[in-house]
C-alpha cells in the first residue's frame, strides 16, 4: 500500500500536492499583512475572499491530479486497477488541501482574523469546503474522465458554495453538514463507477 501512495504522489507531482499548502499559507501572511494596514472589516472582506481563492485552487489540484495524466485511464488494464489509482489520487490531494486550510485558518483564527469565528469549530468551514469541492473533482472525473468536465464540476460546486449556499446558510452544522453529507454520496457513486471495469476501458480507448 505504502508503494502504491508512493507512486501515484510522484506521478502527480510535489509541485501540485504541495499547492494548497502554499496557497494556505499565502492566504495566511496576505490576511496578516492587510491586518496591518486596513480596518478590521476591509481586513475580514479580504480574508473571506482569498480564502475562497484558497478552496477552488485545492478543487483544480484535485482535477489535474484525477485527469492530467493520460496513463490514469490505463490503469484498467493493470492488477492495481483504475479505482484504486483514482482513489489514491484522490486522497492524496484531499489530504493536501485539508492540510493547506489548516495552515490557512489556524493563524488567521489566533489573530482573530477569521471571518465569522467561533473558535477552533470554525475550521470546519474550509475544511469543509475543501472536501466538498474535491469531491465534486472525484465523481465527475470518474464519470466522465474529462479533465474539462471535472474542472467545470468543481468551479460549478465551489461557486454554488460560496455564492449561493455560504452567504444564506449561517447555521455552521447545516452549513457544511448538508453538503458533507451529498459529499459522501458523490463519493460511493464514483467508487461504484470506478469499479465498472467494461465502462473504465471504454473512457481509456476513448482517451487514446
Amino acid at each position: 500500500m505504502s508503494g502504491m501512495i508512493r507512486a501515484q504522489a510522484r506521478r502527480i507531482g510535489l509541485g501540485l500536492l504541495a499547492a494548497p499548502a502554499v496557497c494556505g499559507i499565502a492566504v495566511a501572511v496576505a490576511g496578516i499583512m492587510v491586518s496591518g494596514v486596513w480596518s478590521r472589516t476591509q481586513t475580514l472582506t479580504v480574508v473571506n475572499w482569498l480564502a475562497q481563492l484558497m478552496v477552488i485552487g485545492s478543487g483544480v489540484c484535485v482535477a489535474v491530479a484525477l485527469t492530467g495524466d493520460p496513463l490514469v485511464e490505463a490503469s484498467e488494464s493493470t492488477p492495481v486497477g483504475w479505482r484504486r489509482v483514482e482513489t489514491t489520487r484522490f486522497v492524496l490531494t484531499a489530504v493536501s488541501g485539508l492540510v493547506g486550510a489548516v495552515l490557512m485558518f489556524a493563524p488567521l483564527h489566533v489573530l482573530g482574523l477569521w471571518p465569522q469565528d467561533l473558535g477552533w469549530a470554525s475550521l470546519i468551514a474550509p475544511t469543509g469546503a475543501v472536501l466538498v469541492v474535491g469531491t465534486a473533482g472525484f465523481a465527475a472525473a470518474a464519470w466522465s474522465a474529462s479533465a474539462q468536465a471535472t474542472v467545470m464540476a468543481v468551479v460549478a460546486v465551489w461557486m454554488f458554495l460560496a455564492l449561493l449556499w455560504d452567504p444564506y446558510v449561517l447555521d455552521p452544522v447545516a452549513q457544511r453538514g448538508i453538503p458533507l453529507a451529498a459529499a459522501v454520496i458523490a463519493i460511493g457513486v464514483a467508487w461504484r463507477l470506478l469499479g465498472d471495469e467494461e465502462r473504465n476501458v471504454t473512457l481509456a480507448r476513448r482517451g487514446i
